[in-house]
């Protein structure tokens, strides 16, 4: 795997450190000729040669590090909805109201912020290795602290804290590495990918958590159980991950910041921004405010249908890659926005008339709309970004998306108001404006980057 970086001509990542190393002595970065030392640019180098430490693995060898990192991502997007189908079951077994139920759901959201503003410029300062990969372990440990849960509302709202907190730092941190290790020309990939693992991470565990309550063992040991043991037995091999942010002597401000780069800023406020604020609107409401709803009318199938819709709901992102594919991240992020609607509108008829199957179309169509907005916005933005702040535009992506957890609180807070059914229409219309605009806003070319 290894083998000696002395003659060669590439780029190089050093295999102590993870580091990507620019030599002392004259070489050729992006057509021109200069002595660099060590800095945050990835980008291959054509050299004659080498001063960094050995043994070093060449970039060209390093084809399964994106795996690996993909794979950490999924378990922590799989860790995050154990719990989600166990809603209705919790709520029986602790005697909770429905905006209580939810509570635990939305909880999630205040952890993620609790991380999320910072760690992306942490992870441009010391390192996305560093900062991403213990708190793929916490992820285990917030399963472990949910079996504590099953018997104390306060638990619950812990763990879920903890697994918001997990989230926060690894879908933002891990977006950032995996375009960097990817390289340069490959950032629409890039989110793609790190986007449906993390969408089919989402996905795994309603139908898990599901199957062991139907075959009679403990709900609310056992999901947590096979999570933790899965999580800890593949933490150490994310160790073998290179680092891909190198040291300079002016490192950037540690302090939170957006790491939009200045000719994004147009595209930022009138596209991403917008639409960002729907990715975890749309999904959490068929993840835990619908099945939920629509339990009275489904008795003895609650835990089915709920696992079902949050499964649909999180693999139907993984549409984002032929979408995005097809007709390109710009036109896409439209066409989810009315998709999104579409399922809002699916969602309140079902409710407002008992038919409950209505519940399944709804998840797939905010499912995809959630990835594809997902996907497209961290590849506009990735093809503008500013190596030196990848981290902290990455994590502003999911700072914009994240209120969105939540809308199932914010639906049944304001349903106990006016009406359930008033304030799912309400959510609809906004919605649909937010389309509106998507779709005027891609008809007068606002984005820069197609």
């Amino acid at each position: 795997m290894f083998e000696s970086c002395r003659g060669r001509q590439d780029l190089v990542i050093c295999g102590v450190s993870g580091g990507v190393y620019a030599p002392q002595t004259p070489q050729i970065v992006l057509g021109t000729s200069h002595r660099c030392p060590p800095t945050r640019s990835t980008s291959a180098a054509i050299r004659s040669d080498c001063s960094c430490p050995e043994p070093c693995q060449t970039a060209s060898m390093t084809k399964s590090n994106p795996l690996l990192l993909a794979i950490g991502v999924l378990l922590v997007g799989y860790g995050t909805n154990v719990s989600t189908p166990l809603l209705v079951l919790y709520k029986e077994r602790l005697d909770l109201g429905d905006s209580a139920t939810m509570a635990i759901f939305t909880v999630y959201v205040l952890g993620i912020f609790a991380t999320l503003l910072l760690a992306g410029p942490v992870s441009d300062r010391f390192g996305r290795r560093i900062t991403c990969v213990p708190f793929v372990a916490l992820s285990a440990l917030a399963s472990l602290v949910l079996i504590l849960g099953r018997d104390s509302f306060l638990m619950l709202l812990f763990a879920r804290f903890l697994l918001g907190a997990v989230s926060g730092v690894v879908l933002g941190v891990g977006a950032a590495w995996m375009q960097e290790l990817m390289g340069p020309g490959h950032e629409q990939r890039a989110a793609v990918l790190s986007t449906v693992v993390a969408y089919f991470g989402f996905g795994l565990g309603p139908p898990i958590s599901a199957l062991i309550e139907q075959l009679g063992a403990d709900p609310f040991v056992w999901p947590y159980v096979l999570h933790a043991a899965l999580t800890l037995a593949f933490v150490p091999l994310m160790f073998r991950l290179p680092e891909t942010v190198t040291f300079s002597e002016r490192p950037p401000p540690l302090r939170p910041q957006l790491g939009v780069p200045p000719l994004a800023l147009r595209t930022f406020w009138l596209v991403i921004v917008p639409a960002t604020i729907w990715v975890f609107s749309f999904p959490s409401t068929s993840f835990a405010l619908f099945p939920v709803i629509v339990s009275d009318a489904i008795p003895g199938y609650e835990v089915v249908v709920a696992a079902a819709s949050g499964t649909l709901t999180a693999w139907s992102a993984l549409l984002a890659r032929p979408i995005i594919a097809r007709i390109g991240a710009r036109a896409s992020i439209p066409l989810a926005l009315i998709a999104g609607t579409i399922g809002y509108v699916l969602g309140t008829i079902a409710f407002a008339t008992d038919a409950w199957g209505f519940v399944l179309p709804a998840a797939v169509l905010l499912g995809g709309a959630s990835g594809t907005i997902t996907a497209a916005s961290l590849g506009v933005l990735g093809e503008m970004a500013d190596p030196a702040t990848r981290g902290a535009l990455n994590s502003t992506v999911f700072i914009l998306a994240y209120p969105g957890m939540a809308m199932p609180i914010v639906l049944t807070s304001v349903g106990s108001i006016t009406g359930l059914t008033a304030a799912l229409v309400g959510v609809t219309l906004l919605a649909t404006i937010a389309a509106a605009w998507a779709v005027t806003a891609f008809r007068r070319n606002v984005t820069l980057v197609a």
